[in-house]
């Protein structure tokens, strides 16, 4: 008896859904998601054991995935990082969740990388070493709140991108980065030390950094400056760097 080819491609498509790992389940644009459940089972991707930290590595080579989304809130009482990220061009996006320490002080950082290009978006961390460290050349960090951390709250390598975060209350900077990256947009508040730390070549642009123990800005002699509100820092506005205009400094629109 000939099967139909609406029978045979039905057929197909449940047997590859029942070869399909259950530990890496797959939202239907190919985003693995991510949660408690699943952090604690392990097999987020091969190689992922059960409990934290939970470890993302992707073929990148291949039509392996590449793009991991929060489907709740991650809680860690353990010393290890949370999301460990060991494979290059890796975004995970927070959806609005939130990854916390529930113990004094996590020795491990929420989301870890030394890979290039990693993206993070779109959530909080709060109450780890570093809430997101991304060493990597290419990060990208967006729309995230690091708050209460014990080191920096956001801390990139080289050739990054930080923009639209919230860096507060962290035990060192707010926001540290390498050099030639470009941050844009950020508010580094209430911080230890200072509110921003940019390497050389880099670009601090429309932030705002106020109430921190240090400066506002702690620049290299060759990052430019432009367009930022600092105020109530406890060093000083800024330190080194090269104003291209339009910052406001204690409400004086001279700035150092």
């Amino acid at each position: 008896m000939r099967t139909s080819r609406p029978a045979r491609a039905l057929a197909c498509g449940l047997l590859a859904l029942l070869l399909t790992p259950a530990g890496r389940a797959r939202a239907v644009d190919g985003v693995i998601e991510i949660n408690q459940a699943r952090a604690t089972k392990g097999g987020i991707t091969p190689g992922d054991m059960p409990g934290f930290p939970i470890t993302i590595s992707a073929d990148t080579l291949s039509s392996g995935p590449t793009s991991f989304r929060l489907t709740g809130p991650l809680f860690n009482s353990t010393t290890d990082n949370v999301i460990e990220i060991i494979s290059p061009h890796v975004t995970v996006d927070l959806n609005g969740f939130a990854i916390t320490c529930l113990i004094a002080a996590c020795a491990g950082d929420g989301i870890h990388s030394d890979q290039t290009n990693i993206t993070v978006m779109n959530g909080t961390v709060r109450g780890f070493a570093s809430g997101v460290n991304l060493s990597g050349n290419g990060a990208r960090v967006e729309n995230v709140r690091a708050v209460g951390n014990t080191n920096a709250g956001v801390h990139l390598g080289n050739d990054c991108i930080a923009r639209n975060n919230l860096g507060a209350d962290n035990g060192n900077e707010g926001f540290r980065v390498g050099n030639a990256c470009t941050v844009s947009n950020n508010i580094a508040n209430s911080n230890m030390t200072s509110g921003i730390c940019a390497g050389l070549a880099s670009n601090v642009f429309g932030n705002t950094a106020s109430g921190n123990a240090a400066y506002g800005l702690n620049l290299t002699a060759t990052t430019g400056y432009s367009q930022n509100v600092i105020s109530g820092n406890t060093l000083g506005t800024v330190f080194s760097g090269v104003s291209a205009g339009l910052n406001v400094c204690n409400g004086n629109p001279t700035c150092p």
